[in-house]
């Protein structure tokens, strides 16, 4: 949508019915809930740059800890969930939290700061309809380069390398079914 900034949506994984009995590889980090040694933070330390990022958060962890060397898991089975409706039971959202920091409740302040938020994943991505270097820097937004290269990826694989594994279509925005993942056959 408009407000997620047309960013790439990870729903590759509906199809998934395996019997494995230990977790496999998987091409996404679950943001919300994942757990890594403390080597993790050294490797992958959170981006400062990136504060409150919803939208786009989990493919930039994604891409940062893979490049850096991490594989990631996943138990094949759901032993945990949350529910994903405060709104509708009359609970704050996680982006109303936002505004609220700022003295300027409602979702417009929090959708803000996303639009700028968002410029940083999609550079770090590889949009280069919208989001290179230079275009950045022309519609004086270079303030999203901020030690981009400290906090971008590793050196251990490359993005490249990254975008082909997951099947993440930059140019075409679009994420393909990853039949490694969904048959649970990279342990």
């Amino acid at each position: 949508s408009d407000v997620e900034s047309k960013i790439i949506r990870i729903n590759t994984g509906v199809g998934y019915h395996g019997e494995e009995e230990r977790p496999t590889q998987i091409p996404f980090i679950a943001a919300g809930f994942f757990f890594a040694s403390a080597e993790f933070l050294v490797d992958v330390p959170f981006d400062p740059y990136m504060p409150w990022c919803f939208m786009g958060e989990e493919i930039m962890l994604s891409m940062r800890a893979w490049t850096s060397g991490w594989s990631i898991y996943a138990p094949r089975y759901n032993w945990i969930a949350h529910q994903y409706r405060p709104g509708r039971m009359g609970l704050p959202k996680f982006w109303g939290s936002v505004g609220r920091l700022f003295g300027r409740p409602g979702p417009g302040f929090s959708n803000q700061l996303q639009l700028k938020l968002i410029k940083r994943v999609k550079y770090l991505v590889g949009y280069k309809d919208c989001c290179t270097r230079e275009k950045l820097e022309e519609e004086g937004s270079e303030l999203v380069l901020q030690e981009v290269e400290h906090y971008g990826f590793g050196n251990v694989r490359t993005r490249e390398e990254y975008l082909e594994w997951a099947q993440i279509d930059v140019d075409n925005k679009k994420c393909h079914r990853t039949e490694w993942c969904n048959t649970g056959s990279l342990e």
